[in-house]
């Protein structure tokens, strides 16, 4: 059994059957963990590798021996993207470790007509997305992109997308999906969609479906959008 402990392993530092941490997570390991010579830890290097290993040397560089490779460890057998209207930093900080907890493949930003918060610390939000990956074994690490416009992403659109909005009249089982759809789930900002973003969806063929009569808040909606397709298509 992978043991708990899991730290990030540059793939450049796993040569054969040897690894070397870098030195934030050697820092990790040996000041904040205790870890020492012998200890089992597991390895994760962002793009679809997990790794049972034991530390051989502690000290400055943390590195060891690989016992075992797990190919796509803790990953989904269905790609959902993720594209959320930017909403208040505290909340949208949360939706970000939630929906990599929840396997999403990557997390689209979107500026809509009535986002109030419009700019994005990338460099802020990506370490959130490796310590949540890194908290629950996620051996492939979410891509988090810079912020689109509603018409740019449309443009480079790809696969279904499926839309949370109240007024749909279908639900998510309802939308016949199936686990080898490449699917995007876009949620709108407290606001809601303006009736010119709603067109423009409507012209691309969008699918739209509903979480029932209570109106939540935009990252429940997400939340809940991603936990009843791990349902539906796991």
């Amino acid at each position: 059994m992978i043991p708990d402990k899991a730290f990030f392993v540059n793939p450049k530092m796993v040569i054969g059957n040897a690894f070397h941490l870098d030195k934030n997570e050697s820092n990790h390991a040996t000041r904040v963990l205790r870890l020492n010579p012998g200890d089992e830890i597991c390895l994760l290097d962002g793009f679809g590798m997990g790794y049972h290993a034991v530390i051989d040397i502690v000290g400055d560089k943390v590195s060891g021996t690989l016992k075992r490779e797990y190919l796509e460890y803790g990953e989904n057998p269905c790609s959902i993207i993720l594209a959320s209207a930017l909403i208040k930093r505290d909340r949208f900080e949360l939706l970000l470790e939630k929906a990599t907890e929840l396997g999403v493949t990557e997390i689209q930003p979107m500026i809509m007509e009535r986002c109030v918060k419009r700019t994005l610390n990338i460099e802020r939000c990506q370490k959130i997305v490796i310590s949540s990956a890194k908290q629950c074994r996620r051996s492939r690490f979410p891509l988090l992109k810079e912020p689109l416009d509603l018409d740019t992403f449309l443009t480079h659109r790809n696969g279904k997308i499926i839309c949370g909005h109240m007024n749909s009249e279908k639900t998510l089982s309802q939308l016949n999906l199936v686990s080898d759809d490449h699917i995007t789930v876009l949620i709108g900002p407290e606001g809601d969609f303006t009736e010119n973003e709603m067109e423009k969806m409507k012209d691309v063929g969008v699918l739209f479906f509903n979480l029932g009569e209570r109106r939540l808040r935009a990252e429940t909606a997400a939340l809940n959008t991603l936990s009843v397709l791990n349902e539906l298509l796991n």
